[in-house]
């Protein structure tokens, strides 16, 4: 699916104050200025997915986009994998550790 500047606009105005709709597109607009950061308006969109509204949290993840847009589109798009600590995580990791005969860690 193609997205556009125009998706990007409506997605600032829904999820931030009006107040704030200008400084959010600017930071925004910091991704996709080099030409190693591909796919700018779902980047963005992603970014915005992931801040939750908060300004702060979305320039973090501009900073994470810039380094590697991969990893904001994965988080933006399975929330539940991109989950680092998981019971169904741990329990794998116990099998994993079981299975090669290695006692699995206290936090585990």
């Amino acid at each position: 699916m193609l997205h556009s500047r125009d998706d990007v606009i409506a997605e600032v105005q829904k999820t931030f104050p009006e107040r704030s709709w200008g400084h959010v597109l600017v930071l925004l607009d910091t991704y996709g200025v080099e030409s190693h950061e591909r796919e700018r308006e779902r980047v963005q969109l992603a970014i915005l997915k992931l801040s939750g509204a908060n300004e702060e949290k979305l320039r973090e993840f501009v900073a994470v986009a810039k380094c590697d847009y991969r990893d904001v589109l994965f988080w933006a798009d399975n929330p539940k994998e991109a989950k680092l600590d998981t019971p169904e995580k741990r329990e794998r990791l116990r099998k994993m550790f079981e299975k090669f005969g290695i006692k699995s860690p206290k936090e585990f």
